[in-house]
């Protein structure tokens, strides 16, 4: 695992891959896979993370659903990692790679009933295997292209699992809550967790410490958590790490870029989380 750095969290705006690749290379010490859901159907989150899978999943009524064959294009990310490659060779040795994690995956892809797939056990086991597969198969190919590969897993519908609030497929059908997630995440190893909500158990996640829950982040933190925040004024931080009494430099901080509606607006957010990465590792 790297130490402490800046990068990017998600989505890249527009449609041009090579352009989106020079700015996450110039602007970033942690470049990551370019993910560019302007580019049309399945190059959003959970589309590019499907075509991964040895699971057939293509579009649905709804979104995306468990289907009878592979989609023709289930080789885009090889296409894409080829592009990159040539364009990135020798120029950097690590790279981040996000895919969707395990819960969120389940809960937007459908069996071919209509029920999200996080509604049956023996379904939401076979996407977790099938994703562990797939990540490490790709995590194996950009490694032997670049050197070193982060894994990102992107949770947005984590918050929402583990309360019980996803929606079902009908108004009468209930979605039982997972509350206690660690146990399937851990299986992935060491990765970033990207998600909304404070999980305990969690070596590594993102959060903002201006709007969650202090008692929750001072317990993940005593635990030795990693965390990764956005660009913020250093002194806001400190703020906060002084109300739950904890010593930032005893804490690894990373910094993350928030996202922008034009390229050149999304350089100077990756810029602005360089520069503020690099002045809390001066101060503290």
């Amino acid at each position: 695992m790297i130490g402490p750095t800046a990068f990017g969290l998600g989505p890249l705006p527009g449609t041009d891959l090579a352009a989106a690749a020079d700015v996450v290379l110039s602007e970033s010490p942690l470049p990551h896979i370019p993910q560019l859901p302007d580019r049309g159907a399945g190059f959003d989150l959970v589309g590019r993370t499907a075509a991964l899978l040895e699971i057939p999943i293509a579009p649905g009524p709804r979104g995306w659903r468990v289907a009878a064959r592979k989609r023709a294009d289930a080789d885009r990310m090889a296409r894409d990692l080829d592009h990159l490659e040539a364009l990135w060779h020798g120029k950097t040795d690590a790279v981040k790679v996000q895919l969707a994690g395990p819960f969120t995956l389940a809960a937007e892809v459908e069996m071919p009933n209509g029920h999200r797939m996080i509604t049956d056990p023996g379904a939401l086991r076979d996407i977790t295997d099938a994703l562990l597969q797939a990540s490490a198969d790709h995590v194996r190919d950009v490694e032997t292209r670049f050197g070193t590969a982060v894994l990102q897993l992107d949770e947005p519908r984590l918050g929402d699992v583990t309360r019980g609030t996803l929606r079902g497929a009908t108004d009468y059908e209930t979605i039982a809550a997972i509350p206690e997630p660690q146990e399937t995440l851990t299986r992935f190893g060491e990765h970033l967790l990207n998600t909304p909500v404070l999980i305990d158990d969690t070596p590594w996640l993102t959060c903002d410490p201006r709007t969650c829950n202090r008692d929750a982040l001072a317990k993940l933190l005593d635990q030795d958590t990693r965390i990764a925040i956005p660009t913020m004024q250093p002194r806001e931080l400190y703020r906060v790490f002084d109300e739950i009494q904890i010593d930032p430099a005893a804490t690894p901080i990373d910094v993350y870029a928030k996202a922008a509606d034009a390229l050149l607006g999304y350089a100077e957010n990756l810029r602005n989380a360089r520069e503020m990465h690099q002045e809390l590792t001066v101060e503290v």
